[in-house]
């Protein structure tokens, strides 16, 4: 984007929001905004941190006004939280009113939520950071992500599972003040110490950013050309057509769920399916925590899902045949702190996967010692961690 283009975007934001904050301000007295928490994912959803915390503050703190924002329109994820009542449709004029008139803004990602430009609103209208912003995550975050979060984001409290990865936010570059960066666990790990076990296993790649348009972008779906055409698309096309995986598959009686990364959903018509025992999962269907804890094994790539996967002691595999073209290397090596076997050839991944289908599906030793090192955190209290994290910060 062009900075003349961006004066105009920005321009045009800065009088549409002067706009709705006159609307705003004529519901200033009713309940239903009096001290609103105002939570969300993508607006579309209901699988990740957003949903679990909120779901916890309405079964746990009635006492809160917590509104959740998604779009009825995805009526799976929507009539999840519809029995948990006070639900915002995403988009709408309600939420550009809550928006302005909530005390805190609670999000698993950043520039959904927010109808505007959060640093133009920051600017214009709450120079006295009145209103807090919660980042609550959607990941560990093991790469350097500096350039997309930082001081500049205007967040407030911002929420780590691991050690190291709190000690990497809390670094310079990041330029966070004490106190806004905390290590209480993410809210949807409180759902993973307990899971009952399908015969299927996982296959869940991360996202390339060369070869699609973004959604955060709003520029639309990409190019199904380019992306066909992709080293990415070709790896994983192959993998799943491998003869040898799907006789490994019929002969144990095992499917394996293929959960393409929200951002790659839209080119999910593109692979090839031969066999009965590889599902391709829409996220409309699917629920990832569900997936994660059903599954015997994972097959990801750069995703910090495994974190979520190893947290359970189950057996993963990085397939790293491509490259990340998206992020600087972080504190985290692969080789060195991962929780699985680092391949780049399909075939020796074909040859480890056997290998797991042969131990049971058991995590080797000496990922379990660097999952115990990685988890200083273990229990079913870090929708709790969070909640007083935001009370202590609201005071």
């Amino acid at each position: 984007m062009g900075y003349l283009e961006k004066i105009s975007r920005l321009s045009r934001q800065a009088v549409e929001m002067t706009k709705y904050r006159k609307i705003a301000e004529k519901y200033k007295g009713e309940d239903k905004y009096k001290d609103m928490w105002l939570i969300s994912e993508r607006g579309i959803e209901a699988k990740d941190n957003g949903y679990v915390f909120f779901k916890y503050l309405r079964e746990n703190h009635p006492e809160i006004n917590a509104w959740f924002l998604i779009d009825s329109s995805h009526k799976k994820d929507y009539d999840k939280v519809k029995d948990l009542g006070n639900i915002i449709e995403y988009g709408s004029l309600e939420h550009k009113i809550a928006f302005f008139l909530s005390d805190v803004l609670i999000s698993s990602h950043t520039g959904f939520l927010e109808p505007w430009n959060y640093k133009l609103y920051k600017l214009i209208f709450d120079r006295d950071n009145k209103k807090k912003f919660v980042f609550l995550q959607h990941g560990v975050i093991l790469s350097d992500l500096s350039k997309y979060y930082n001081s500049s984001n205007k967040i407030d409290l911002f929420i780590t599972t691991t050690r190291a990865e709190y000690e990497s936010i809390c670094q310079k570059n990041y330029g966070f003040d004490k106190g806004v960066v905390v290590q209480t666990g993410l809210a949807r790990y409180d759902n993973l110490n307990e899971f009952k076990l399908k015969k299927q296993i996982l296959l869940m790649p991360s996202w390339r950013m060369n070869i699609i348009n973004p959604s955060y972008k709003k520029k639309g779906k990409g190019s199904d050309a380019v992306f066909s055409n992709s080293d990415y698309f070709k790896a994983l096309n192959s993998l799943i057509n491998n003869s040898k995986l799907i006789d490994l598959l019929e002969s144990n009686g095992v499917d394996m769920i293929f959960y393409p990364h929200f951002e790659m959903q839209p080119y999910n018509h593109l692979y090839d399916i031969n066999s009965d025992r590889i599902v391709i999962a829409d996220r409309e269907e699917y629920d990832v925590q569900t997936l994660l804890k059903e599954s015997l094994m994972m097959i990801t790539d750069i995703s910090s899902v495994a974190f979520d996967f190893a947290y359970m002691k189950k057996p993963l595999v990085y397939y790293q045949k491509v490259p990340d073209d998206k992020y600087n290397q972080g504190y985290f090596d692969y080789i060195e702190d991962g929780f699985g076997e680092v391949i780049l050839d399909e075939k020796n991944l074909i040859d480890i996967i056997e290998s797991y289908f042969s131990n049971g599906f058991e995590m080797k030793d000496k990922y379990v010692k660097r999952v115990d090192r990685s988890f200083n955190i273990r229990d079913n209290n870090n929708s709790q961690r969070i909640f007083n994290a935001i009370i202590d910060l609201i005071g």
